[in-house]
């Protein structure tokens, strides 16, 4: 179709993508049917103003005539042609034409007005409501990638594919359509006015179309790289400033001013260097468009001026003809220029698709547990995590047993593979090899989202939502009630903050929590762990913001919340450690030591040798 539209300029590969689109457009056919009959309207109008000029010279000035002769209507052709005869002695026999035609030449104008109005406010309105389904879709989509997904790829790309892209696709897809449709119709209608005017002048304008789809053919060849790299580069822009804004602290810190100029200059410089490579190849396209046409519009004046000398057109045929050469420029100008904002169209499809196309978490698990009736007992066995092949195994063949309500610290130096042990049981982290069981259940025959709702995690890597502190804190529970939250904040150590706010559980916290302390941030995500109430608890370094004096009050809450819940603990203090059931040590993704504090350092071992190093969780 578009292969067809575009006259061989954009093949079915280049449109194959953007064709997957057009099925958030194809629920608005009526809209878009009416919008067509308004650009047809549009392209008649423009023909007929054009043809105008004919009538107006031979007979405007003309003393007013007869009446047509009427043919016996013995055929359609008959009847059409008694109509045109008819109306044109209304609009220019007549004596009054005088006022006749200029309302009839105003008619026209507001008609044009009138259809190029509706044709862009139905397809605009189209375009927005099919860009907020795909983004739509596109959200849902981002919610369902795996955490590997978004540690490989910068929030800023995401960013471009959902916000930018996204736009670039429909809108362009939009204006693309109305340009197409409009113009390549204007140019039909004129054409055929051409054609009826004077078939041998019409003959010299029709060359220059193989010419101008030439032209149009090396800027898409030439373009289409430039166009895929400022896409690129937009999405690098978007990287900088994200990176730039979350770790603004950082470059205040540490001075980091002039490389954080000179990052976001080298990105900005290579998209300026990009546009206007395409704002070049634009600009130098319209001129070439119009030299072509200039050239034929030179031989056709010099055809029209040797057959006025001899007598074969009037000047009025002339004039028009002339006239609707002149408004043909624009549209072939508007259809030689349609490349780029279809290449960028395509390439934006592309880019759209191939996000929505990411594999989503498995989620192939149909088993469903009750959260009363789940004990928290864990298992791995022969687990193995293998994120590079070239880096080895950040677990090698685990095998551990974990008690319900048992509560168990993991211990080792920093990438001995505690992190990862705990970022499997939710999933966030799939095993190369070996199986995880809960309860006696595969975690992975169990349906995900009911999976996760056993477990509560709270990380040293505290992300809190740009909403209020209730909020916040519900987000464990949207259906719990202000006093369960006010109960959860009381555990955690926050009653005093709500007392202090006059907004209370309504007052925002910003960005990432960004307008409370450290320690408040913390027992926020410790508060939303507290209220979930789940029977697996993963403390990941839930403690390590805290001040002495806070850390004693959440500790004790987080020691009432641990009490018959199965806890892993991934923790440097030493009161949690010593306090653990058992301590499994680790190093290098295997455990190397298990055992009750006193027994490991009875054992004088690894444990032992960490802590006279004073290095348990480093």
């Amino acid at each position: 179709m578009i292969s067809k539209l575009t006259f061989g300029l954009f093949s079915k590969e280049d449109s194959k993508n953007f064709m997957r689109l057009m099925k958030y457009v194809s629920p608005f056919k009526w809209r878009i049917g009416f919008a067509l009959l308004a650009i047809m309207g549009v392209a008649f109008t423009e023909s007929y103003l054009a043809a105008f000029i004919a009538p107006l010279v031979n007979q405007g000035f003309a003393p007013p005539s007869e009446p047509p002769v009427l043919q016996d209507p013995e055929s359609m052709v008959a009847i059409l042609t008694n109509w045109k005869d008819q109306f044109m002695y209304l609009i220019w026999g007549t004596p009054d034409k005088v006022w006749v035609v200029p309302i009839f030449f105003m008619s026209l104008v507001i008609l044009r007005g009138v259809c190029r109005f509706a044709s862009s406010y139905l397809l605009s309105w189209v375009s927005v409501v099919a860009i907020s389904h795909l983004r739509r879709d596109m959200f849902q989509k981002m919610l369902l990638l795996s955490s590997k997904y978004h540690q490989d790829n910068p929030s800023g790309t995401v960013l471009m594919n959902i916000v930018q892209m996204a736009e670039s696709a429909i809108s362009n897809a939009s204006n693309v359509f109305i340009t197409l449709t409009r113009d390549t119709m204007i140019v039909l209608g004129l054409v055929g006015v051409l054609l009826y005017l004077n078939w041998q002048l019409s003959l010299v304008v029709l060359l220059m179309f193989p010419v101008l789809s030439m032209l149009s053919r090396y800027y898409r060849n030439r373009l289409k790289k430039i166009i895929a790299s400022a896409q690129l580069s937009i999405g690098s822009l978007n990287n900088t400033v994200n990176e730039i804004h979350q770790g603004h602290r950082v470059v205040k810190m540490f001075g980091g001013h002039a490389l954080a100029e000179k990052r976001f200059a080298d990105v900005n410089s290579t998209l300026v260097r990009l546009n206007k490579k395409l704002t070049q190849a634009s600009s130098a396209r319209s001129p070439f468009s119009e030299l072509i046409a200039s050239v034929a519009l030179a031989i056709v004046i010099f055809i029209a001026l040797w057959q006025s000398q001899n007598g074969v057109t009037t000047i009025g045929e002339f004039m028009a003809f002339i006239v609707a050469m002149l408004q043909m420029l624009s549209p072939i100008k508007n259809l030689a220029n349609i490349s780029i904002p279809m290449q960028a169209m395509f390439l934006a499809s592309d880019s759209v698709c191939a996000f929505l196309d990411e594999p989503v978490e498995k989620n192939t698990g149909h088993v469903l547990l009750d959260k009363k009736q789940v004990s928290g007992s864990l298992k791995l066995a022969n687990v193995s995590v293998e994120y590079q092949k070239d880096k080895g195994k950040a677990l090698d063949n685990v095998n551990l047993d974990i008690r319900s309500g048992e509560k168990v610290a993991l211990v080792g130096r920093s990438g001995s593979g505690k992190t990862t042990l705990v970022n499997l049981l939710p999933r966030f982290v799939e095993p190369s090899s070996g199986s995880i069981s809960l309860d006696g259940v595969n975690i992975e025959d169990m349906e995900l989202h009911n999976l996760r709702s056993h477990i509560a995690l709270v990380s040293q890597d505290t992300f809190l939502f740009d909403d209020t502190l209730l909020e916040n804190v519900r987000y464990s529970r949207p259906n719990a009630s202000e006093e369960e939250v006010l109960a959860a904040l009381k555990s955690a150590n926050l009653l005093e903050m709500v007392a202090k706010s006059p907004e209370g559980l309504q007052q925002r916290i910003g960005l990432n929590g960004g307008l409370l302390s450290g320690g408040q941030r913390q027992r926020v995500s410790i508060a939303r762990a507290i209220l979930k109430d789940a029977p697996i608890l993963l403390l990941d370094e839930a403690t390590s913001a805290l001040d002495n004096e806070s850390e004693r009050l959440v500790q004790q809450a987080l020691e009432n919340l641990m009490r018959g819940r199965t806890s892993i603990i991934v923790a440097h203090r030493l009161s949690t450690i010593e306090q653990a059931d058992r301590i499994i040590v680790m190093d290098e993704g295997k455990i190397v030591e298990q055992g009750s504090h006193r027994e490991l350092l009875a054992a004088n071992g690894y444990y032992a040798k960490l802590r006279s190093l004073g290095n348990v969780n480093a």
